[in-house]
């Protein structure tokens, strides 16, 4: 090779390895920044979670975020995430106000480690001739081990005579539905649906989606969003501690709150990971018990997670769950 088109390969070179290097720390969080929802039935709550997974070295903190119009609802998870942790940012999308193509979403706002704007996107093709009232299945919050129904209608005004649901599908076992024919004039169908939350769904937040099959060759499917909170018979505030930066064998506490609508006792509380416990349980019965949590750093730099157990001595009551996260640090 001559030495000018050597030496211009060299510079070449140093002017895009930095350019490499000097990736962005969002550039790789989340997995996806957009969605499209397909094809939807007008009146459809439409609902996606993006996430978030903190690959960096440094602790992200969402600061705010701004919708890309009044038909997007935004319900975000944590906002501080330590390394090697995640959250969601949950987008519903209200199609009653439209038909045909609608793009929507939402830009995301991060001022730690440094402040940048992330835009999140949706879209979907709104059908104007099947219309669902209303638009989701939030069934709100429920006990653990109850069994709610919930149903929504149908309408279809496409003239086709013959149209129909030919199956329900869901994705979670603990999620049934089915579809009634309730009256059928000329082209005008209209369907009840009939969902059933089993008394097996774990405690938590609960999101499904029931899919309904047509014998309609443009619109073969129809999604619909399906939500609870399942609220256990004990409870820990917080649910999720966040202990920061901590120095290798650093120990640290903090206080949590397990309560009850009616009186317990703790029977003892237990990680995988030696490094975090819990002390102050009592023989005593009473409606909630103040627990002080420790976590003893461990010596290896870097993120910490680890989930506590608290048991009780109430019948089939699995054990209430506290997370706790740290980052180690020199």
């Amino acid at each position: 090779m001559p030495r000018t088109l050597l030496s211009a390969f060299f510079w070449i070179c140093l002017a895009v390895a930095p350019a490499q290097a000097q990736q962005p720390w969002h550039a790789t969080i989340f997995a996806e920044k957009s969605h499209d929802f397909g094809t939807v039935a007008r009146g459809s709550k439409v609902r996606h979670a993006f996430k978030l997974v903190n690959n960096t070295g440094y602790d992200i903190h969402i600061a705010d975020w701004r919708t890309k119009c009044g038909c997007t609802d935004v319900k975000v998870g944590a906002r501080d995430i330590p390394p090697g942790t995640q959250t969601t940012i949950e987008a519903t999308l209200d199609t009653t106000k439209f038909q045909g193509y609608k793009a929507s979403g939402l830009v995301l706002v991060m001022d730690r480690p440094s402040f940048v704007e992330v835009d999140l996107g949706l879209t979907s093709f709104i059908r104007g001739d099947v219309m669902l009232s209303p638009g989701a299945m939030d069934f709100g919050i429920v006990p653990r081990g109850s069994k709610p129904v919930m149903n929504l209608t149908l309408n279809y005004f496409g003239g086709t005579p013959n149209w129909g649901i030919t199956k329900v599908q869901t994705i979670s076992p603990n999620l049934s539905a089915t579809a009634k024919e309730i009256s059928r004039s000329g082209g005008t169908v209209q369907y009840q649906l009939s969902a059933t939350l089993e008394p097996s769904t774990p405690a938590g937040y609960f999101k499904d989606e029931i899919t309904l099959l047509t014998n309609d060759g443009s619109i073969a499917s129809i999604p619909v969003s399906v939500s609870a909170t399942v609220q256990a018979a004990v409870s820990v505030a917080p649910g999720v501690i966040n202990f920061g930066h901590v120095k290798p064998g650093q120990v640290v506490k903090k206080t949590v709150l397990v309560r009850s609508n009616q009186k317990f006792k703790v029977a003892g509380a237990s990680s995988a990971k030696p490094e975090l416990k819990a002390a102050g349980a009592t023989d005593e019965e009473k409606p909630f018990h103040t627990l002080v949590v420790e976590l003893t750093a461990p010596t290896q730099s870097g993120p910490f997670n680890a989930t506590l157990e608290i048991e009780t001595n109430l019948k089939d009551e699995p054990p209430a769950k506290l997370t706790a996260f740290a980052t180690v640090v020199p």
